[in-house]
């Protein structure tokens, strides 16, 4: 098991049905817009996002590749596109681990 395992099954622990996050990103702080967490598992966290149809499953190692910047990320010495690139759920990623640093 790697520290990710440890802080995915934090991470998962924490996620309740219904609680709602607020989007974020380390440039423009919080957008305003709220994602809804719906479930969250061993193998993915479910997201109902804003203006969207349905929900979004994001998988547990999406989230993997954005922890393994995240430092560089929040630090701003990772550009937004190149975390981009990592995941089509990037924005929610973002979002969702910048709340865990908050609670923890």
């Amino acid at each position: 098991m790697d520290q990710f395992d440890d802080i995915w099954d934090e991470l998962i622990a924490s996620l309740e049905p219904g609680i709602e996050i607020n989007h974020w990103n380390p440039y423009n702080g919080y957008i305003g817009e709220r994602i809804t967490i719906v479930t969250s598992n061993q193998e993915s966290i479910s997201i109902e996002p804003p203006r969207v149809w349905g929900s979004q499953v994001i998988s547990k190692r999406d989230f993997k590749n954005v922890w393994e910047v995240w430092e560089d990320y929040t630090a701003l010495r990772l550009e937004r596109r190149k975390i981009h690139g990592l995941t089509m759920h990037a924005k929610y990623i973002i979002s969702i681990l910048h709340w865990y640093d908050q609670e923890t």
